[in-house]
């Protein structure tokens, strides 16, 4: 999709045109975009590059022309008049945006609203994080550590733009340098491109012991060197295999990723189409991938984000053999962190954990304890209730309920099932944290409401995706009693 900034020079000396035209191809060459000028009328060409690897969705930029304002001319005229940022001599600070790179535009798609979009590579940045005073912050990242890389294809095509964009780029692969040049055809040709643009290439390099080459296992003394992200694209266990040891290969580079990840590092992991697991919609496609979000969260991971991911460059290494392979429909980047509350996960890959809260239904229809009855029955003063007992970031939901008659529960009274769900949606859920959060749960709704003794206690489901909830719940919501 081409988007397009216009402005019409009417009225502008040739000599202003010529100045704002260098001035659009430094920001066009900054931006990684071409510039189209034509008589009276200057465009630049919001085209994406030729090979592009992914995008965030979140990031997208409306789908309709955009219109630059005379403010937005004139800072680029002041731009150039002072040499570039307002100082010949000084280079942009690492990881910032200059603010000559941040334009405001309208877009048709949204009416008469106007917005401030960064023009900045939103995929060399980290995830927004929510700061002080509602605002969001994006910065670029310094550095990327690539594992796995086949043939080297992968860093051999980013190595320029991230050169340009000054991110230093660590590519490994696992086999010796011997190795690697004997069964891979472009391996030389690749490493030398990459390290051309002053990069680093590691033959040798185990992705499930990250630390050996990169963390204080290199030696007492030695001070870990940490990244920014950490990306392995499309890990497969050697030869044939199932699940299984797919698996422990993906747990094991979680927990080995996660030792050399700066403060607000990311972990990227592409992998084909439902093989992570994230979206799946029934606990059967569940088990069959490769869940990745659980093996995450028994790491300390966060499962933050997924989107679609373009892998244009050449697929080389099939089972370690130099030949491509299929990625099938579908094949979708999964982006781990280190939770400290400033991102949330969108629901639709929230991991989740479930059980059930058995409560006698007080006989005379009125108020019990804080609690009134027509409250209890729509489930709100429960969710409440467990919501005080959860942890800041994990988000509780009661989505559902049934009422067992006195033929149903063959006791003395009523009773109201109620599904308890745990949701990872700023941190990760695990079973474990899930089966405290139950007990406690237990604890204090029995503190206004009795409960049904013979259900207390009963462990919480294992892991799934928040997507799959829904199809598994075996009853429907039903309306109070009167």
């Amino acid at each position: 999709m081409t988007h397009l900034i216009r402005h019409r020079l009417i009225g502008y000396p040739q000599t202003s045109i010529l100045a704002l035209t260098y001035a659009c191809v430094v920001l066009a060459k900054r931006s990684h975009y071409s510039l189209v000028h034509s008589h009276q009328r200057l465009t630049l060409s919001l085209q994406r590059p030729a090979r592009v690897h992914y995008s965030y969705p979140n990031y997208r930029i409306a789908q309709s022309g955009f219109v630059v304002d005379a403010s937005t001319v004139s800072h680029w005229r002041r731009t150039l008049a002072c040499g570039y940022g307002g100082n010949a001599t000084s280079g942009r600070p690492r990881g910032h945006v200059a603010d000559s790179n941040s334009i405001t535009c309208f877009s048709s798609e949204q009416g008469s609203s106007r917005q401030n979009i960064n023009q900045t590579p939103s995929k060399w940045a980290f995830l927004p994080r929510v700061v002080e005073h509602g605002g969001n912050k994006s910065d670029l990242i310094q550095n990327i550590l690539v594992c796995g890389d086949g043939d080297l294809s992968f860093s051999a095509d980013i190595a320029e733009e991230l050169d340009s964009l000054r991110i230093k780029l660590f590519a490994t692969v696992l086999e010796d340098k011997t190795t690697h040049r004997e069964v891979y055809e472009f391996s030389a040709s690749n490493a030398n491109k990459i390290e051309s643009y002053g990069h680093n290439v590691m033959f040798g390099v185990d992705a499930t012991q990250l630390s050996t080459y990169f963390g204080t296992d290199r030696g007492k003394l030695s001070t870990p060197r940490l990244f920014d992200r950490i990306q392995f694209n499309f890990p497969h266990w050697r030869g044939k295999a199932n699940n299984r040891y797919n698996r422990q290969l993906l747990s094991e580079f979680l927990q080995s990723a996660s030792s050399v990840l700066s403060h607000h590092g990311e972990i990227h992991v592409a992998l084909c189409g439902g093989q992570g697991g994230c979206s799946a919609t029934t606990l059967q496609e569940w088990r069959g991938s490769w869940t990745a979000s659980l093996y995450g969260a028994e790491h300390g991971l966060l499962l933050a984000n997924a989107f679609p991911f373009d892998a244009q460059y050449r697929l080389s290494s099939h089972r370690g053999v130099d030949r491509p392979f299929h990625l099938g429909k579908d094949p979708t980047m999964h982006v781990f962190i280190k939770p400290d509350g400033t991102i949330a996960a969108s629901r639709d890959i929230q991991l989740c954990c479930r059980h059930e809260l058995h409560v006698v239904i007080p006989d005379d229809r009125g108020e019990s304890g804080i609690c009134f009855l027509d409250q209890i029955l729509t489930g709100n003063a429960i969710e409440n209730i467990i919501q005080t007992i959860a942890p800041d970031g994990i988000r509780v939901e009661v989505p559902a309920r049934k009422i067992l008659d006195l033929h149903e529960t063959h006791e003395g009274n009523r009773i109201a099932v109620f599904l308890v769900v745990y949701c990872s949606e700023r941190y990760p859920v695990t079973r474990s944290m899930a089966e405290l959060w139950r007990a406690n749960a237990e604890l204090e709704v029995g503190k206004v409401l009795p409960l049904r003794q013979n259900r207390v206690g009963r462990t919480v489901s294992h892991p799934f995706p928040y997507p799959a909830l829904h199809p598994e719940i075996k009853y429907h919501t039903t309306g109070p009693t009167t």
